[in-house]
C-alpha cells in the first residue's frame, strides 16, 4: 500500500493535508509532517518524462497527453476534471485523422519479482 502511495507521490507530488485528514489509515502511512512513514527516499518523475522515457512517446505528444491525464489525476476532487469536462479536452476532441496512434507498451523493466496479479 505504501509503495503505491510512494509511486503516486513521485508522479503528482505530496498528498495535500486536506486529503490526508480525511483518510482512515493516514496515520499508518504518513507522519505529522505529511511524509511517508517508511519510505524516505522518493524520486520525482514528471508525467511527461514517464511517457517519453518509459513509453517512448515523442516529447510533444507526451506533453499534450500528460496535460490531459493530469486533469484526471488531481488529488483534490474539487480540482479534478469531471468526465464531461474531459470529453471536451483537445486530446479527445482532435480529429481522429490528426490524432497520433496510441502509445506503445512500456519498455520491459527488471522488477525482480513475479507478478501476483490474477490472470484475467
Amino acid at each position: 500500500d505504501e509503495d503505491h502511495l510512494a509511486l503516486f507521490v513521485e508522479l503528482v507530488g505530496p498528498v495535500p493535508e486536506v486529503i490526508r485528514n480525511k483518510g482512515t489509515r493516514t496515520k499508518t502511512f504518513f507522519n505529522k509532517a505529511g511524509d511517508l512513514r517508511h519510505i524516505k527516499k522518493l524520486s520525482s518523475w514528471s508525467l511527461p518524462d514517464v511517457l517519453t522515457q518509459k513509453y517512448r512517446m515523442k516529447p510533444e505528444l507526451a506533453q499534450s497527453f500528460s496535460t490531459f491525464l493530469s486533469r484526471m489525476l488531481a488529488l483534490e476532487p474539487a480540482k479534478r476534471a469531471t468526465a464531461s469536462q474531459l470529453l471536451q479536452d483537445p486530446w479527445i476532441t482532435v480529429d481522429m485523422e490528426e490524432k497520433p496512434p496510441p502509445p506503445p507498451q512500456p519498455v520491459a523493466q527488471n522488477v525482480g519479482h513475479a507478478s501476483t496479479a490474477p490472470a484475467l
